[in-house]
């Protein structure tokens, strides 16, 4: 099977949302909800402290930590968006074709054929596919925009 494709911008966030949301790295699935929750306790700690007791200069390290932790996924989303902009391998056309022995990926700068052997597992959602290799820190994604409904397997 050949599949002829690009990864736009919203394609790229959409894979790494999957990717951290199933990731086996609990400190990559914490940036998500629990460092944001720990922001706005210690905000709202902060805050209660400063309604009864009164401004100090002691807060303002509090207040920065926990604006900080509030933002994480925001800073996230723009460090994943630089590093889309900055990938001359995520742009233009992309090929994908798949065999019996494994998948070759192609690019304008890149290509590699991988064995089936190395992958060990792929997740999917109703945006995209990916799939990791075994060492699980590197994935391959595939929008499923780009393939047909035959190819999808619904």
């Amino acid at each position: 099977m050949h599949i002829d494709y690009e990864i736009s911008e919203r394609d790229y966030l959409d894979g790494q949302r999957l990717a951290i949301k199933h990731s086996s790295v609990r400190m990559v699935r914490w940036t998500r909800f629990v460092l944001p929750s720990f922001g706005a306790f210690l905000l709202a700690f902060l805050i209660h402290g400063l309604w009864t007791q009164g401004f100090s200069v002691r807060v303002l390290p509090g207040l920065a930590f926990s604006l900080f932790f509030l933002f994480v996924p925001l800073l996230s989303k723009r460090k994943q968006k630089t590093l889309y902009a900055k990938s001359n391998a995520l742009h233009g056309r992309l090929t994908l074709d798949v065999d019996d022995s494994g998948i070759q990926f192609g690019g304008p700068i890149t290509s590699a054929k991988v064995a089936w052997a190395y992958f060990g597992k792929f997740f999917e959602d109703n945006r995209a596919f990916i799939l990791y290799q075994k060492n699980q820190t590197t994935f391959h994604m595939v929008p499923k925009r780009a393939l047909a409904v035959d190819q999808t397997g619904r």
